[in-house]
């Protein structure tokens, strides 16, 4: 059976360097289409396709470009050169469908885009559905990385660390300078040179426009000088020393990094309301071997240009791959029916039975693990939490905290909410491979304060001891005031969040849950008593996951902070701004993380619950040499900034 779940709104907490960290609500929003934008139709032969058909599928194979309801979309802001009728389809070609890469699922509105004439990507009300594949990197960082496999076959890569744009970048000893070598004849989609000057004006704009652009306030805080030395040459002098600064910002990974932009276009243009959109004159112009050719409320349409300097130079091949085709965001039970009609090639992260539906009804889908099965996914950089107003009381109390804590099971909410397809976490970190040595160094910590404990009899003790006692209705309650909590959730935790707040209720907390379209404005201002939500933070070192609950990072109840747990501890906040400074490869990171998290654990800021799992099915009807379990070259979200290492690198099926 399909569950009928839809996406809603899916927050990613994140922050690279250190004071000014961005954080950023992206939305995968859906419900049930009126009029759904379907893909080609069937696994029949390969006909010529120029996009999904914009009300029904047509005949097998074949489709037509859609007559858009872009004309009517407003931009999200104001363009400087941006008329609505390049928005209309014009005389896109055709391409066979062996040849299309269909992609499902960007930010959103259900149903349809909403930017189609935005392609800022430092603009709030812009989807990731082409300039995150477009836009090349200096680097990439790949956390999968093993020790077979480091990154896609015959790229340099070591440690995960993939050079691209640039071919190195070097520190000063103290960590204050920041020297980037940049590749030899990169050159733009208009033919003009990559260089030195296009990172440095990138940094200077940003820097001279905070806070009202993406990553504005963190090139303000860290960056005191930026320079071109030669066309090759950057060099970034930093106001104070951060290891991280390059990692933080130009190594694309997971949802992080900054996209260069070409000086000479975006030159002389207020990039606060400048849309880089216009389809006539080649904007925006990138380094990716990607055009725009249509933008629509339906679909976007990116075509191959095979004029890529990296296929000129013999850096990299051309993608086999000649059109992308973006759907918007649609319900769940609509992207498993597209992947089951081989109507779709991937789309967003489905629920654990979704998935296990799609690949139960189609041969041809693949997920991550390498026998398709449970937890039918590969491990994101979310794991998710019950989080609390930790200056609010009662949850500013830890031993209120750790009384909620020992009420949740989290196998069972494991085994009924994803039927088993999940993990437990205790601690707000992904077990990817560079942190577990890390993680496993906290066990002396966790014995004296078992996270994992589930006991009511704790539970009942604590709450007691604080005065409570249960009133009639088997609630706690002290001084006639029943101990209520509304945890505010997305929907992408419906699954979840029933089994949690039954636990709770059985517990004697008064629990319940509610879905709000401003969840995130409700959390990022204390207004809600609880939250459900992911932490975008480490991948590669602990630092980052830590500095989320920094109190700089805080404000007080009812102003918006960058981060929601309010939780303050002055010497917890010494020790991380410490570990800021000591590179990753400095043994006394892990002394220090130890020292951090003697202080955390006791206090459980907030509770953590699963490991997130991107479930997402992927069609081999077409396409193979996708990323997996066993070939882990990089990882399949396409809304990722790390999606042009597999879209460059996918093969079409041999017919």
């Amino acid at each position: 059976m399909i569950l009928a779940k839809s996406l809603t709104r899916r927050r990613f907490l994140f922050s690279a360097g250190a004071v000014g960290g961005a954080a950023l609500l992206a939305a995968c929003s859906s419900s049930a289409p009126a009029s759904p934008t379907a893909a080609p139709a069937g696994a029949a032969s390969p006909a010529a396709t120029s996009a999904p058909a914009a009300t029904s599928a047509p005949a097998a194979g074949a489709t037509t470009a859609p007559t858009p309801a872009a004309a009517a979309a407003k931009p999200t802001t104001a363009p400087q050169s941006s008329p609505a009728t390049q928005s209309a389809p014009q005389a896109v070609k055709q391409v066979p469908r062996n040849q299309t890469l269909i992609l499902g699922c960007a930010d959103g509105p259900p149903n349809q885009f909403a930017d189609v004439q935005l392609m800022n990507p430092f603009l709030t009300g812009i989807t990731r559905s082409g300039y995150n594949f477009a836009m090349e990197p200096l680097y990439y960082y790949n956390p999968y990385f093993t020790s077979t496999v480091c990154g896609p076959q015959g790229m340099e890569c070591k440690d995960g660390e993939i050079p691209w744009l640039a071919e190195s970048y070097s520190y000063s000893a103290d960590f204050s300078q920041l020297s980037i070598k940049i590749r030899p004849n990169v050159t733009w989609s208009d033919g003009q040179p990559f260089t030195a000057n296009d990172v440095v004006f990138t940094i200077n704009m940003l820097k001279d426009h905070a806070p009202k652009l993406t990553w504005s306030t963190d090139m303000q805080q860290w960056v005191k000088e930026a320079t071109a030395v030669d066309d090759h040459t950057v060099q970034i002098t930093l106001t104070n020393p951060n290891p991280r600064f390059f990692f933080s910002y130009f190594q694309f990974h997971e949802d992080i990094g900054i996209q260069i932009q070409p000086a000479h276009i975006w030159q002389g243009k207020d990039p606060t309301t400048f849309t880089n959109f216009d389809m006539s004159q080649g904007w925006p112009v990138v380094t990716g071997p990607w055009h725009l050719t249509l933008s629509s409320a339906d679909q976007k349409i990116w075509d191959r240009r095979d004029d890529w300097w990296a296929a000129k130079t013999g850096f990299h091949p051309l993608p086999k791959v000649q059109r992308i085709v973006y759907l918007p965001e649609y319900d769940e039970p609509k992207l498993v029916e597209l992947l089951v009609n081989n109507q779709a090639d991937q789309t967003l992260d489905l629920r654990p039975r979704n998935a296990k539906a799609a690949l139960q009804q189609n041969p041809k889908l693949e997920v991550w693990p390498a026998n398709n099965g449970s937890p039918y996914g590969y491990l994101d950089w979310w794991p998710v939490s019950l989080g609390f107003n930790d200056s609010k009381p009662p949850y500013n109390d830890p031993d209120i905290r750790w009384a909620i804590n020992h009420a949740i099971n989290r196998k069972q909410i494991v085994d009924i909410g994803y039927g088993g397809a999940g993990t437990p976490t205790l601690l707000p970190y992904p077990n990817f491979p560079s942190l577990v040595n890390y993680l496993n160094g906290l066990s002396d910590i966790l014995r004296q304060y078992p996270i994992d404990s589930f006991d009511l009899n704790k539970t009942a003790q604590m709450m007691e001891a604080k005065g409570y006692a249960k009133d009639q209705g088997g609630f706690w309650a002290k001084g006639g005031k029943r101990l209520s909590m509304v945890i505010l959730i997305f929907q992408i935790f419906q699954d979840i969040t029933p089994v949690l707040v039954a636990q709770l209720r059985k517990a004697g907390f008064d629990a319940d849950f509610k879905t709000p379209d401003n969840a995130g404005t409700l959390e990022a201002e204390g207004s809600e008593d609880a939250f459900l939500s992911g932490h975008g933070g480490s991948v590669r070192d602990p630092y980052f996951t830590l500095r989320l609950y920094e109190n700089r990072f805080s404000a007080p109840t009812g102003q918006p902070a960058v981060y929601p747990y309010r939780w303050k501890d002055d010497q917890f906040d010494k020790i991380v701004d410490e570990m800021g400074q000591t590179a990753p490869n400095d043994p006394k990171l892990e002394q220090l993380f130890h020292q951090a998290m003697q202080i955390w654990i006791p206090a459980l800021p907030d509770i953590g619950i699963v490991q997130w799992y991107h479930r997402i099915p992927v069609n081999t009807t077409y396409w193979t040499n996708w990323p997996n379990e066993k070939n882990p070259y990089i990882n399949t979200a396409n809304w990722h900034r790390t999606s042009p290492l597999w879209i460059n690198t996918i093969e079409p099926v041999q017919s």
